[in-house]
């Protein structure tokens, strides 16, 4: 506890912002526009799509199921960081822990986990992930991937102290239809500061952006369980 303890207080956020998709209103959608149908809105074949299949996807109306089960998928990869040390492990964990709880928080998902890897094809298109998620039984596949920028002018000030800016991008996807209705970008600029618990300077500056991460992940949950409100139920 008190090496997290001790990660928090080095770790100073000085800007978060999100960006998110803004809803369809109503007014959008001409009555009768949207024809159920059998089939399938992206077709099978692989090539490009007619006008008129471009034209009933951007008439299709997206609905839920009251309750929906979302498969997370990370993009990006730090499994190296993960395996560093116990404290990269159990923080990573705890990042993971936070994310999936602030997802279930929404009343209309009764489950949230990571897409198991075992499931995870090696081709990452829409339309092999599109398949993994429906084999997990999940209605949505939320994929997301990191990214930080560390900002090096700042140790000619304090060698021992950095800035950063982490943003964390997340997609949603309909496994049903294969329409992506939701994306967020969230970030955060944080500075940090290197302490005696830490290892190396390039150990502090992981530990803060794991963090920010983490406060990043946070924000998405609470931007898509905000989309959630907005959506029809089936």
């Amino acid at each position: 506890m008190t090496k997290y303890l001790t990660i928090a207080l080095i770790l100073f956020t000085t800007g978060c912002s999100s960006i998110s998709t803004v809803g369809r209103s109503d007014d959008y959608y001409r009555p009768g526009a949207q024809v159920e149908n059998n089939e399938p809105l992206f077709g099978t074949s692989g090539g490009l799509l007619a006008d008129k299949d471009i034209k009933r996807i951007l008439n299709y109306r997206l609905k839920l199921p009251a309750k929906n089960r979302i498969a997370i998928l990370k993009l990006s990869n730090n499994s190296y960081w993960r395996h560093y040390s116990k404290d990269f492990a159990q923080l990573t964990e705890s990042i993971a822990t936070g994310f999936v709880g602030q997802l279930r928080q929404s009343s209309r998902i009764y489950d949230a986990s990571f897409l198991p890897s075992m499931l995870v094809p090696e081709k990452r298109t829409v339309p092999f992930l599109r398949e993994a998620a429906a084999r997990y039984q999940a209605d949505l596949l939320l994929a997301y991937r990191t990214n930080c920028q560390t900002f090096q002018k700042y140790r000619f000030i304090d060698p021992d102290e950095t800035k950063a800016y982490c943003s964390v991008e997340a997609v949603l996807l309909d496994v049903r239809s294969g329409i992506v209705p939701f994306t967020v970008i969230s970030s955060n600029e944080f500075s940090a500061k290197k302490t005696a618990a830490d290892t190396n300077f390039n150990e502090t500056i992981k530990k803060a952006e794991l963090t920010a991460v983490g406060e990043s992940l946070k924000e998405v949950a609470v931007q898509l369980n905000l989309f959630f409100q907005d959506v029809q139920t089936m």
